[in-house]
């Protein structure tokens, strides 16, 4: 694969991101196109997208809470705050023909350096059993199985703190 250029999204390519996500996600799990357009017009800065030979190879995205857990009432109408403190990540998907070349990953760090550099307490997230590893070697901890069985998926409970100030703790 040839080299990937990480960028933010732009709204003429939203429905193009929204057809990955389609295929990345079983129906009832993946978002809707007014989810998109949401994340999208209150969240741009943290809906990027990663571009291999002028397709769109990935896209990470989510929204603001002050929730501490990343449930259901995440999804669909977007039960987002603004304000919040905490970041809830709602996609993270990759083409299937770009997986495993590190493209989720490099996805998943632009998030986190965002959410790094607005002063948020707390990444969420909630991922399908196989994807645990993948997340905990980004830093984030297991926290348990969902409440959350949306789209019919058994979803686990993540989480990555940020500003903890290591020194103290020693």
């Amino acid at each position: 694969m040839s080299d990937i250029e990480l960028r933010l999204i732009q709204e003429h390519e939203l429905e193009e991101a929204l057809l990955l996500e389609q295929r990345c996600y079983v129906p009832d799990a993946a978002a809707t196109r007014e989810g998109f357009r949401y994340r999208y017009e209150h969240y741009p800065n943290y809906f990027w997208s990663a571009w291999s030979g002028g397709k769109l190879a990935g896209i990470a995205n989510g929204i603001r809470t002050s929730a501490w857990s990343c449930g259901d009432e995440m999804k669909g109408d977007q039960q987002d705050e603004e304000e919040g403190n905490n970041f809830c990540v709602l996609t993270v998907a990759v083409a299937e023909e770009a997986r495993r070349q590190g493209i989720g990953e490099k996805l998943l760090k632009k998030l986190v350096a965002e959410c790094d550099a607005a002063g948020h307490e707390a990444i969420l997230l909630m991922c399908e059993r196989h994807l645990i590893p993948f997340y905990e070697k980004a830093g984030f901890a297991y926290i348990g199985v969902a409440a959350s069985a949306h789209g019919g998926i058994e979803w686990h409970e993540m989480r990555r703190t940020l500003h903890i100030m290591e020194h103290l703790t020693k």
